[in-house]
């Protein structure tokens, strides 16, 4: 069984990016696999991320699994390789995605009443493209124009979505990170995943 919905198809999510610097699909993750990926992420292990990096000010608990601590989480590394192969696939002609492989995973645990991530841009070790999907919860997630938060764009992650945004290397951009935020719940908790390409580790 796919971690991914059957039949999904990214090639047009895909030009999106290219176009606009992220987009919003509302249903790719399998239902039943994503029930299965919650139970294995929701115990951590979590701790509180830094208050503010620079002028970003952030509100949520974090754990990272790269490398062999990925194989701790079976079912997160599944989940790596087939979003990478759909991307390979659906991703022809678009230069940078061929060679578009996952090594890192930020699962982040948003609760209620807690800030989220004011407007920022990823870092650029993260190339190529970021894809992050939620697997429980609901929060607004907002492309913006600039650090001051001007509205591109603003969509609802429910779980089972997935947001892809732009890195750099992305269709032979040098950069071409858009600025981005991301709301804490009203209700209840969210939990995400975030599958970046962290070049630094390729390069080890």
């Amino acid at each position: 069984m796919s971690a991914l919905t059957e039949d999904l198809d990214l090639k047009a999510a895909l030009l999106a990016v290219k176009t606009e610097g992220a987009t919003y699909v509302p249903l790719a993750l399998d239902g039943a696999f994503g029930k299965r990926l919650q139970h294995e992420i929701e115990s951590g292990p979590f701790a509180p991320v830094p208050q503010h990096v620079g002028d970003v000010a952030q509100e949520a608990d974090s754990f990272l699994a790269r490398g062999t601590s990925i194989g701790a989480f079976p079912l997160v590394h599944e989940l790596l390789q087939d979003l990478s192969v759909t991307v390979k696939r659906d991703g022809k002609g678009i230069k940078g995605l061929a060679g578009w492989k996952p090594n890192l995973v930020t699962v982040q645990r948003f609760k209620p009443g807690m800030l989220g991530i004011t407007p920022h841009l990823d870092s650029k070790r993260f190339t190529k493209l970021v894809a992050i999907f939620t697997t429980k919860g609901s929060a607004p997630f907002t492309l913006c124009r600039n650090r001051r938060g001007e509205i591109v764009a603003r969509w609802r992650v429910r779980p089972g979505s997935l947001l892809l945004v732009r890195a750099p290397g992305f269709a032979g951009l040098e950069d071409g990170r858009p600025f981005h935020m991301v709301g804490g719940p009203e209700r209840g908790e969210r939990y995400s995943l975030a599958l970046r390409m962290d070049a630094r580790s390729t390069r080890r």
